[in-house]
């Protein structure tokens, strides 16, 4: 297999108010090709995280005749299948977005992800200042993030004044649906080269698919994979983007990335390991606490704010000395089955 990078990214705010679906794709596609340098010409294939973006992308590309038709997936399963294409030495250039948002309040069902959450603090000990914490944590990074939906910060008591959901997520706890688009371009490294381009080479990208014993399960299968093959460990990252659609979930992902021993990933939270400025900031883009839960816009926009931070471009988010990076996000599979996507990125 050879090696991929990112060539370019582009990812739209989160609000969706007033936009269009094919406003917002078109935006971020857009976006990300000026970021790689490259015109419409230059994509060789497209991956769609959802395939109501059809439409808005064949506009973008309207003049490129080498893009076949565009592979449709699950949001969560996008980015590995573009890099798979690149690694495999199917295309040179291949382009993967998603858009997403509108609809229910959540897009994971509130009661899904409470039961989650009551699992994992009886497994743990993780009481709902954890939880609280970790949703203030998040609110405030989101605050430095203008793509985020929700930029006014939250104290921890806030949060758990907030009215209850379902037990025990309250509803500061849980991500607000919202609408955006993101886009990343992959390429091999001669395209690089060629092009000039200054993004992040791809360390690893795994996809744990139709895991029946849940999305933490999942997760912890799909890290030792990634690890693995990247040839790092955990504590070799500098910052992570995980799947926050509840607070809960982010501090129990802690433990499936081997962040911290089975039970202990409370103590993350306490210590605030995972804050801005801890050893390893957590969610600098706010995550879905803060942008929202925009589908499978939410996944390939995590991988856009870990570019940014590796490239030095992440403003008053930046990790200082950022060399490596880990994206987690979870769909399901059409018979309910959990999928965990994870990618690791890092410089050089």
């Amino acid at each position: 297999m050879r090696g991929v990078h990112i060539l370019g990214v582009g990812s739209t705010s989160f609000s969706g108010a007033g936009r269009t679906e094919r406003a917002l794709v078109r935006a971020a596609v857009s976006s990300a090709l000026v970021d790689a340098g490259l015109k419409a010409t230059d994509v060789d294939a497209v991956v769609l995280g959802a395939p109501t973006c059809v439409g808005p992308v064949l506009d973008v590309l309207e003049a490129s005749k080498r893009a076949g038709p565009p592979v449709c997936v699950s949001g969560a399963a996008a980015l590995h299948v573009g890099w798979q294409d690149v690694a495999n030495g199917g295309h040179d250039v291949v382009l993967c977005v998603a858009h997403g948002g509108g609809g229910d309040e959540h897009g994971i069902a509130p009661e899904a992800l409470a039961a989650e959450a009551r699992q994992y603090m009886a497994s743990s000990g993780a009481t709902e200042q954890h939880f609280a914490r970790v949703a203030a944590k998040n609110r405030a990074q989101g605050a430095h993030n203008p793509r985020a939906l929700l930029t006014a910060t939250v104290g921890q008591e806030a949060v758990l004044a907030s009215e209850v959901v379902v037990w025990p997520l309250r509803r500061l706890m849980l991500a607000e649906r919202s609408d955006g688009a993101a886009a990343v371009v992959f390429g091999s490294g001669e395209t690089r080269r060629r092009s000039g381009a200054v993004g992040p080479r791809v360390l690893a990208s795994v996809l744990v698919r139709g895991a029946a014993d849940g999305m933490l399960a999942a997760s912890a299968r799909a890290a030792r994979l990634a690890y693995q093959v990247a040839g790092l460990g955990p504590e070799d990252l500098d910052c992570a983007e995980l799947d926050d659609r509840s607070a809960a979930r982010e501090i129990a992902a802690y433990e499936a990335l081997q962040l911290a021993p089975e039970g202990r990933g409370p103590d993350l939270v306490e210590s605030g390991f995972t804050a801005r400025g801890g050893v390893l900031p957590v969610n600098t883009s706010g995550g879905a606490l803060a942008q929202g839960d925009a589908d499978g816009a939410f996944g390939v926009a995590q991988v856009c704010e870990l570019a940014w931070q590796l490239r030095g471009e992440a403003e008053r988010r930046q990790v200082a000395g950022a060399h490596a990076g880990l994206a987690l996000t979870g769909g399901r599979e059409s018979d309910g089955r959990a999928l965990a996507s994870l990618t690791i990125l890092g410089t050089g």
